[in-house]
């Protein structure tokens, strides 16, 4: 029998590895596990066979990993078919942290290991990659009752990496004249068309979903504008011009082409992007994830023009089992200051989770009803049913709720777990798809 060493050569050296651990109990011949991949990209799909069971055999498929303090997992309950096998691209679920067949149901339903706190899962280092054990218990085991240590016995198990950025994906840190972000830039010198990115007001910098369109081709610049040394502590702080500004910086960049620039933001990033969107005729095209439609910030004067804003109404916020919701702050018969970001003439795709429960999605529909007609054709929309707040690249785990820095406050997001997952799935090619047709490489 191989050494675990000898094991875990084999992983790091080929792209299909399949491996054999201890006899199952109703065979002398060793279970054989196989994954489609040992690298891959956080949004590639993996495919995991167990084969050498016997027919009818029940086993329990478990991945799990370690991400900054905690430690995250999810498990599979699955039956071999006649011919001693399982294969997640073609057998269902009967249990575990998700049932049905779901190909990725092992990653996207990971979920925080028993005695660990819970939190949403980041990717800290975007540079280096996800490692995750895949392993093959015998029988239906729970979540609860499952190992969670690379040194428990198992059938079989190996190791897979998911990376954010792909390899040659290059990371410089911006702060310069009171600007701060990272930019991530595909392969090569460039130019590259760009993306401004934005999250909401969780403060510091999320570089994740950067780092994985620089994988993609696009030279991102993941925004930090909040919650940082040198920058405001709150929305009310905010000074606008800053927003151009480091769209500026970006469209300066010797690695930009900067006749192809777009912009992604999430919540309040949204409105912030749709800000720049209406100050700058070099935006093409901006992708909004469950956007307020508006600014949130005190109105202000910028390059001569009187910016109206919205305000967080906390005297409406709702209490739901110790999380704060924000989605009752705004009503469908209240007008809003929506953010024009339409008059330069750029494209706009907006994805909404109708479970949110930060961002009404009635606000989605006040912002429409102010779309010029002459406009519209320049808008998709795009509304997912039981998806939540945090729409992230495909097969992350939901995030229901988490600590919010600025806040102080454990916020409520929505969504159910398969519904949400779906979302993400099906938005995350449309995005991709949106950037390409838009932005020339």
């Amino acid at each position: 029998m191989l050494s675990r060493q000898a094991l875990h050569r084999l992983v790091t050296k080929s792209r299909h590895v399949q491996l054999t651990s201890q006899r199952c109990s109703s065979s002398l011949v060793p279970v054989q596990l196989k994954i489609s991949k040992t690298r891959a990209l956080v949004d590639e799909k993996v495919q995991i066979q167990v084969s050498k069971l016997s027919d009818g055999q029940k086993i329990t498929l478990q991945a799990y990993m370690t991400e900054g303090d905690k430690q995250f997992g999810a498990c599979g309950q699955y039956i071999a078919d006649q011919t001693g096998c399982v294969d997640t691209y073609k057998d269902v679920s009967y249990g575990g942290t998700f049932e049905g067949l779901e190909p990725m149901g092992l990653f996207w339903s990971m979920k925080t290991t028993p005695g660990v706190k819970q939190g949403r899962l980041i990717k800290g280092d975007v540079m280096s990659p996800y490692n995750v054990t895949i392993a093959v218990h015998d029988g239906f085991k729970e979540f609860d009752s499952l190992p969670w240590s690379d040194t428990s016995s198992s059938l079989a198990s190996c190791h897979l990496e998911r990376y954010y950025a792909a390899p040659g994906v290059q990371r410089f840190p911006l702060a310069e004249n009171g600007l701060y972000g990272t930019l991530l830039t595909p392969p090569g010198d460039g130019p590259f068309p760009a993306i401004i990115h934005f999250f909401g007001l969780g403060g510091g910098i999320l570089e994740f979903r950067a780092a994985l369109l620089a994988s993609h081709g696009f030279a991102t610049l993941a925004v930090g504008y909040v919650g940082l040394p040198g920058l405001p502590r709150n929305e009310l702080e905010l000074d606008f011009n800053y927003f151009l500004k480091i769209f500026d910086w970006l469209a300066q960049h010797s690695k930009v082409d900067n006749k192809n620039i777009g912009g992604i933001g999430t919540c309040v990033g949204s409105g912030y992007l749709q800000f720049i969107t209406s100050m700058r005729p070099a935006m093409k095209c901006i992708a909004t994830v469950n956007t307020p439609g508006m600014l949130i910030g005190m109105e202000q004067i910028v390059e001569g023009e009187l910016i109206q804003a919205g305000k967080f109404k906390f005297d409406r916020i709702t209490k739901v089992n110790d999380q704060i919701s924000f989605r009752n702050m705004y009503s469908a018969n209240e007008e809003i200051p929506v953010c024009p970001s339409w008059q330069h003439g750029a494209k706009m795709l907006a994805i909404q989770g109708l479970d949110d429960q930060c961002v009404n999605p009635v606000l989605v529909e006040k912002f429409k009803e102010k779309i010029p007609p002459e406009f519209i054709n320049n808008f998709t929309f795009i509304a997912y049913p039981g998806a939540g707040h945090l729409i992230e690249p495909p097969y992350a785990p939901r995030c229901g709720t988490s600590y919010n820095k600025i806040f102080k406050m454990n916020m409520l997001w929505g969504g159910s777990d398969k519904q949400h997952s779906q979302a993400q799935e099906d938005s995350w090619p449309k995005i991709l798809q949106f950037f390409n047709q838009h932005l020339q490489k």
